[in-house]
């Protein structure tokens, strides 16, 4: 073990702690993990000696594995979000972020991908779309780590904000992506404010 000061904003100081918590106990969590191999080190390693920071997941998510996994895990805060799989010809997960205003947050798995998305508002609301399709193309990083998409929801063009992830991630990661994508959605309605304005 090695000791690590970090200094982090007092808003986010619980999130570092939980990441690294979930790095440091709980990124075994999940499908089946196994060791990466080691570079040789100056210090003798044990035979057999696990380290928890070198856990690579071999096997892909599904979708109810994240649940379950989720459900278990400590990393969630209490009353955080509630998980609900929708069954269909692919199952994707509904997470319910309480902590920002019941968000639903859909999540599936598809070969080498975890895809988070958020659904926004009906194209047809915005006005001057063209304009604020542009708008958004050049606020990009306003929102860091999430894409901005139009996807079809029954027979109307709805905007949406995405992220990925591979399906061999920590839950530790599917987890932060969940918070980011909840945030990132606030940030972009605040951006459509601020296109209005």
């Amino acid at each position: 073990m090695v000791k690590l000061e970090l200094w982090v904003p007092q808003a986010v100081r619980d999130d570092v702690r939980a990441a690294v918590r979930a790095i440091v106990t709980d990124s075994t969590r999940g499908p089946t993990l196994a060791a990466r191999p080691r570079r040789p080190t100056s210090q003798a390693i044990t035979p057999g000696e696990t380290h928890q920071m070198d856990a690579v997941i071999e096997t892909p998510w599904t979708v109810p594995a994240i649940r379950d996994a989720l459900d278990a895990s400590s990393l969630t805060r209490e009353g955080e979000l509630s998980l609900r799989v929708i069954e269909g010809a692919d199952p994707v997960l509904l997470a319910t972020m309480h902590e920002y205003g019941d968000l639903p947050i859909y999540l599936s798995v598809g070969g080498a991908q975890i895809v988070c998305s958020v659904l926004l508002w009906p194209v047809a609301e915005q006005a001057d779309a063209a304009a604020f399709n542009e708008f958004l193309l050049k606020a990009q990083r306003v929102v860091p780590l999430s894409n901005f998409a139009i996807t079809t929801v029954g027979d109307q063009d709805v905007y949406e904000l995405m992220g990925e992830l591979s399906s061999k991630t920590t839950l530790q990661t599917i987890l932060i992506e969940l918070r980011t994508l909840a945030e990132n959605a606030i940030e972009a309605t605040a951006l459509r404010e601020t296109f209005a304005a």
